[in-house]
């Protein structure tokens, strides 16, 4: 009986690892980290301009409600995508 050789071993592990479960995933998960990216970003972004319009007494309503709002929706949708 022969044995294979280590470059068949690893291609055979490669291709196991490239099933379309493991591809998904992973597309899965780097869309989940943009979003959570994006979702921080809106975050701190809608935070800083609340602060800023609060200083100057305008109406920050679309700002805190707006920006940051969606910026914590996208962090739990992008939470949700990571976690699969």
């Amino acid at each position: 009986m022969e044995t294979p050789s280590p470059d068949s071993k690893a291609e055979e592990t490669t291709n196991a690892m490239q099933t379309p479960e493991n591809t998904e995933l992973a597309k899965r998960r780097r869309i989940g980290v943009f979003m959570v990216a994006i979702g921080a970003f809106l975050c701190v972004f809608g935070f800083l301009i609340t602060i800023f319009l609060l200083q100057h007494e305008v109406n920050f309503n679309v700002a805190l409600y707006g920006a940051t709002g969606f910026g914590g929706v996208l962090l739990l949708g992008g939470m949700a995508a990571i976690m699969g």
